[in-house]
């Protein structure tokens, strides 16, 4: 037998995750503190584009760490904002449609204490294009933003939650 291989193995895939740069999250990340997460602000003129984005936030909160989602105040408080978020006609069809579409947003954040002192923040940005002859739509293009986005952002404060900066604060 060579049980050497397995050992071997997880080695060499340590430090293939350790050189990469990819850390383990730690299962308990929150440690069942308190989190408020209110609404994303949006100032844009899209009404009702900070519902995906809330929403995408609140489930990877659940499913990513280890809170209780609370109204605020809380122990922690997450705010998202909304910049400018735009669609652009790349590809113009006659009559003014478009076959090729882009959606493009910015989403400021930032993880908060109780007394308002801010712990970690951050702006993430994505551009995503879409086919209207597929009947993909710049709504369906901003819902797949935002789950990307809130995956980013729930990852960075699980990051944070599980470090050493976290214990201190």
């Amino acid at each position: 037998m060579k049980t050497w291989r397995p050992a071997l193995f997880g080695a060499w895939l340590g430090a293939t995750a350790a050189c990469a740069g990819y850390a383990v999250l730690d299962p308990g990340a929150g440690a069942g503190r308190r989190l408020a997460l209110p609404p994303a602000a949006n100032e844009s003129s899209w009404i009702g584009l900070e519902v995906p984005l809330t929403r995408a936030l609140r489930a990877d909160a659940q499913r990513l760490l280890d809170v209780e989602l609370a109204a605020p105040p809380a122990g922690l408080e997450l705010r998202t904002r909304l910049i400018d978020p735009t669609r652009y006609g790349r590809v113009g069809l006659r009559g003014g449609a478009y076959a090729l579409g882009s959606a493009e947003v910015q989403v400021a954040w930032e993880l908060r204490d109780a007394g308002g002192r801010v712990l970690l923040s951050g702006l993430e940005s994505r551009e995503l294009e879409f086919v209207t002859a597929l009947e993909e739509t710049d709504r369906a293009a901003y819902e797949q933003i935002f789950q990307s986005i809130a995956e980013k952002i729930i990852l960075d404060v699980a990051a944070w939650l599980g470090s050493a900066d976290a214990a201190a604060a």
